[in-house]
């Protein structure tokens, strides 16, 4: 993986990771709301509750008691009543209410902040009422571990009868009706009771009772806007925490198809290329991976129209050039002698350099012909089960006398082996005349044209070249490009140019490879090698 493409995981894994966190932190907001209610309910029983009358004290004081806020505080059905220090009520809020009071009732009555809590058992023997037993505790939260204290208990019979007492009570009798008032509860009109003393203004001394109904504080205002309070907030942070999910994956998958829309923006206009560089999910990487081969071939393919754009014209150029220097001499010479131009023991010569040309014409347009041929998309070889040996040895042997003629030795090295492969005899005879035309052309009598043959491990290796001059050193690297001759100028008569890039093609064509070895100081200097797969 290239070094600017980092994987970050899989597309899946990211995703299932987000909606992972995504439920822990929706499951984290759920609690931190339902936290928010308990904690709402708390304070609403304290400042909606009792207590919420209770705070209105100024009120109490100045026996302002029309005033005092109480639905809101308890619900509907909930209403207080004011006593004096004999328990005569001096104000209720219920006219529909007849209660009536005594102090000793009213001493069972639980006060609001009252630490003091009553429990009753009942004693049977033989299946047979005997008589209760009443606890009286009080709750100590003056201590690290607060706990309940028995303060004492009073036994009554059968008939509530005060059997035995270590309480302060003057009581001889429990009446059912102080009994619910020991558990808070007035059974007459079904309201939950508590009392308050107070000190009005004047002094006077005062017993608040508040009546509240038990389902009525669920009902009321307060637990409402407790609860809207908790949804809200439930609500308000679940939204947030999808915008903000939303937007985190939209960048994680816009980010990469951000950068590749840029990249193919970039392109289209100019044809840059620069790899894109991305960490993330794997599955983007591997795209932009993609993407980043996918351009680099384009661009490699562009520029490689644009070479082969630019040699085509310059293929154009010289093959003007190599067709315009014989048509201009044939031109000039034929029209010399048709107007009587040349003297008569001098015709003759014209009339064979008008042919020498005309001939060197023909080769040309032959030439060019064949280096067609080869690249067309429909060419095909003729191939044949031969021995390659044996066939280079025959060509060589043809040539032999040939290149003796012209001032040339020759050093055959070809094995006695039988070398069987599969080629075209017409087409790898043209490799073979090229080079050794290439070598007779550029190099002096007395130049060395060497061949070899070998085979090692599943390849056919040929070597063929000349101890000559060698090709100079700003050619090497295009040599088997079109055109391309030892002389730039063109002049030099040593030939089109494309004998090379013809052997090259029928080379490849055949499935092998062609190139021109390194000089060696001790070896010979031109030395061009071919590899066939057996």
């Amino acid at each position: 993986m290239n070094k600017i493409l980092k994987k970050n995981g899989t597309l899946y894994s990211m995703i299932t990771g987000n909606y992972v966190l995504f439920a822990v932190i929706v499951i984290l907001i759920a609690l931190l709301s339902i936290t928010i209610l308990n904690r709402g309910i708390d304070n609403a029983i304290s400042l909606y509750g009792a207590n919420g009358i209770i705070s209105q004290e100024k009120l109490l004081k100045e026996e302002n008691y029309d005033k005092i806020i109480i639905s809101r505080k308890l619900g509907k059905g909930t209403y207080i009543e004011v006593l004096d220090e004999n328990a005569n009520i001096v104000y209720t809020g219920n006219e529909s209410k007849n209660n009536t009071y005594t102090l000793e009732e009213v001493d069972f009555i639980p006060d609001v902040f009252g630490n003091t809590y009553y429990t009753m058992d009942t004693l049977y023997k033989e299946n047979a009422l005997e008589g209760y037993v009443i606890h009286r505790y009080n709750y100590d939260d003056t201590v690290d571990d607060a706990y309940m204290i028995l303060e004492g208990i009073i036994i009554l019979d059968a008939d509530r009868n005060i059997v035995y007492s270590n309480l302060d009570t003057d009581a001889e009798t429990i009446t059912e009706k102080k009994i619910d008032y020991l558990y808070g509860y007035d059974d007459d009109d079904e309201t939950y009771v508590q009392k308050y003393e107070f000190v009005t203004n004047k002094g006077e001394k005062r017993i608040l009772l508040i009546h509240s109904v038990f389902s009525s504080a669920y009902e009321s205002s307060a637990y409402k806007e407790i609860f809207i309070l908790a949804v809200t907030v439930f609500i308000v942070l679940l939204v947030m925490l999808i915008i903000f999910f939303v937007f985190r994956v939209s960048f994680v998958v816009k980010k990469p198809l951000n950068m590749l829309k840029k990249a193919m923006a970039s392109y289209t206009t100019d044809s840059s290329f620069s790899e894109i560089s991305y960490t993330g999910p794997k599955e983007f990487v591997e795209i932009i991976g993609t993407f980043n081969k996918m351009s680099k071939r384009l661009n490699d393919s562009e520029k490689k129209r644009l070479q082969s754009e630019n040699e085509k014209q310059k293929m154009l150029a010289d093959i003007s050039h190599d067709l315009k220097t014989p048509i201009t001499v044939i031109q000039g010479y034929s029209k010399a002698v048709s107007e009587g131009l040349v003297p008569k023991e001098e015709e003759k010569r014209y009339l064979e350099t008008i042919n020498k040309k005309a001939e060197n014409l023909s080769e040309l347009i032959n030439t060019f012909y064949e280096y067609s041929r080869l690249e067309h998309p429909e060419f095909s070889l003729i191939r044949e089960n031969e021995d390659l040996c044996e066939y280079l040895r025959e060509y060589l042997a043809a040539k032999y006398e040939e290149l003796n003629l012209m001032g040339f030795n020759m050093d055959i090295d070809l094995p006695d082996d039988r070398i069987e492969y599969s080629f075209d005899t017409v087409q790898l005879k043209r490799v073979f005349e090229n080079i050794i035309s290439n070598s007779v052309k550029a190099n002096p009598k007395g130049t060395t044209i060497i061949a070899s043959m070998k085979e090692y491990e599943d390849k056919i290796i040929i070597h063929i070249g000349d101890d000559g001059v060698g090709i100079p050193e700003n050619i090497r690297e295009n040599i088997f490009n079109p055109f391309v001759v030892g002389n730039e100028s063109r002049t030099s008569g040593q030939g089109t140019g494309l004998g090379l890039a013809i052997a090259k093609l029928i080379v490849e064509t055949h499935g092998g490879s062609i190139k021109l070895l390194e000089e060696k100081p001790d070896g010979p200097r031109t030395v061009f090698e071919i590899v066939f797969p057996k």
